[in-house]
């Protein structure tokens, strides 16, 4: 149950059938390197 005023959440992990072209680390993504829980930077 969600209630009023909380927050909710859903993953979904897919497996490709080939390698990307650009990787997440090519593209230096804004999270790489994260220490523990880091809030969303915009």
């Amino acid at each position: 149950m969600v209630c009023a005023n909380e927050g909710a959440c859903q993953f979904l992990f897919l497996k490709g059938n080939a390698r990307p072209e650009v990787t997440y680390a090519d593209r230096a993504g804004k999270y790489m390197g994260q220490k523990g829980v880091t809030l969303p930077r915009l």
